[in-house]
């Protein structure tokens, strides 16, 4: 058995898969691509997979990750190209290699959030002190400073856009990108009801290297 950890984007359109679909996406491409999967035993045998950090639907990716098992001793020469072949419009596989580095390693993540041109200079005052908010999660709700979840924040102009480069928790407590744009419209520093797109740059370890490298 070998398993694979593989690297793929995810823009555009394909962006708004959600996570089961995703995962039914990835496997009908293996199949479709005839990536030799091993497959669980049992009643109901399912292609034995897992994403990494899954990413909320409408968030695009640069750089998603996937472990899948393989029924073979070494990666196929040609699995990207072959996975790309059978993968949707929007999908792409940029990389693959031996999944050696637990995931439990993972301890941030990147993001790009772009918003409607603003005043970046205020926004990025806005935290540099305490933002209290009430957190969701799966164990119940309760007030946090967002400060205790960001590692790094900034923002920029681009031409009629800001953009917001931030590196968030991740983990066991992970931290959404989408309290950042609460937090901002809170403030009057966003309208209402200006969409922000978002993008994750990167899945970082506890020094803030890419993961997957």
């Amino acid at each position: 058995m070998f398993k694979v950890r593989f690297c793929f984007e995810k823009t555009g359109t394909a962006a708004y898969i959600s996570h089961l679909d995703l995962m039914k996406c990835l496997q009908r491409s293996f199949t479709r691509a005839g990536i030799p999967v091993r497959y669980s035993q049992g009643f109901n045998p399912h292609i034995e997979m897992s994403i990494v950090v899954p990413l909320s639907t409408g968030y695009e990716s640069k750089g998603d990750l996937c472990d899948l098992d393989l029924i073979c001793d070494e990666l196929p020469a040609d699995f990207a190209d072959r996975l790309n072949a059978a993968l949707p419009r929007g999908m792409r596989v940029l990389s693959a290699k031996q999944a050696d580095r637990p995931v439990n390693q993972i301890a941030y993540c990147a993001y790009e959030i772009r918003f409607p041109a603003g005043d970046e200079a205020a926004m990025g005052e806005l935290f540099a002190s305490p933002v209290c908010m009430e957190k969701k999660s799966k164990r119940g709700s309760r007030e946090v400073d967002l400060l205790d979840y960001i590692k790094e924040i900034a923002f920029y102009r681009e031409d009629e856009t800001t953009v917001c480069r931030c590196v968030l928790a991740a983990g066991n407590d992970p931290l959404n990108p989408m309290y950042l744009t609460k937090a901002l419209k809170n403030a009057g520093l966003v309208p209402e009801d200006a969409a922000a797109h978002y993008i994750r740059t990167g899945i970082l370890d506890e020094n803030c290297q890419n993961f997957y490298n």
